[in-house]
């Protein structure tokens, strides 16, 4: 039996619970969003894209053509009731959620249907296309840190320990590998000071985040003290 790539969003795949196949799609790229400021009465510009220290993106648009189609029951009505569960399948979402298509293994996108979806009926077969607004980046389905060996990938994943054991002072190397700043959960098993870009972060015992505390595009080095064990998570992100 064939099998069809797809989509799975909202809990369903495109095809193997919808019936639908692909026939055309399109994985848009995020624009980057510059500040540029020129200085008057001269050549002078500059930029303040990074001043928070990451370059502002765009989101992204997805856009899939679905072949709309039953080969148990070819007739009009019954490609009108696929279209019509099709679409209250992939509107039935108020915000960004997980998309995973088949042809990204390992990704996954965030994304929601705003746009009215196109519909063109020719008799028994149907044509939907439908359009997500997406976040800027895909992001890795598995943790950093994983030690999943059958899914490494060598050209985007780092072999890295993301969990420490400390005996009252360590210096924690972390590399971020995406084209991002990310922020990640951590989890200690007691109370812990990291010192990280001359700023102090007190961790408390349990998970806890902080949308201040960010690894940056390189490798990152981490003091801290304290007695125990600490974990960091955080899922890469690519455009």
């Amino acid at each position: 039996m064939r099998k069809f790539k797809g989509i799975t969003f909202n809990g369903l795949h495109s095809y193997k619970d919808l019936g639908m196949t692909i026939t055309e799609k399109e994985i848009g790229n995020p624009e980057k969003e510059k500040a540029l400021v020129k200085v008057p009465f001269s050549d002078v510009e500059y930029d303040f894209s990074e001043l928070y220290g990451d370059q502002n993106m765009s989101t992204r648009t997805l856009s899939y053509t679905f072949h709309v189609f039953d080969r148990r029951v070819n007739t009009p009505e019954q490609v009108n009731r696929l279209k019509t569960r099709a679409l209250n399948h992939f509107m039935n979402v108020n915000k960004m959620i997980e998309l995973y298509d088949d042809a990204y293994p390992n990704w996954h996108f965030l994304a929601e249907v705003r746009d009215a979806p196109s519909f063109n009926e020719d008799s028994i077969i149907g044509e939907l296309t439908v359009e997500f607004e997406a976040y800027k980046f895909m992001i890795g389905n598995e943790i950093e840190g994983n030690d999943i060996w059958d899914i490494f990938d060598f050209d985007f994943d780092v072999a890295q320990t993301t969990k420490v054991n400390i005996d009252t002072f360590r210096q924690v190397f972390l590399i971020n590998n995406s084209p991002t700043v990310v922020s990640p959960t951590i989890k200690a098993s007691s109370d812990f000071v990291i010192e990280f870009n001359s700023v102090t972060y007190i961790v408390e015992k349990g998970w806890s985040s902080d949308p201040d505390f960010r690894l940056y595009k390189r490798l990152n080095v981490l003091n801290v003290t304290g007695e125990g064990t600490i974990e960091f998570s955080w899922n890469k992100e690519m455009i």
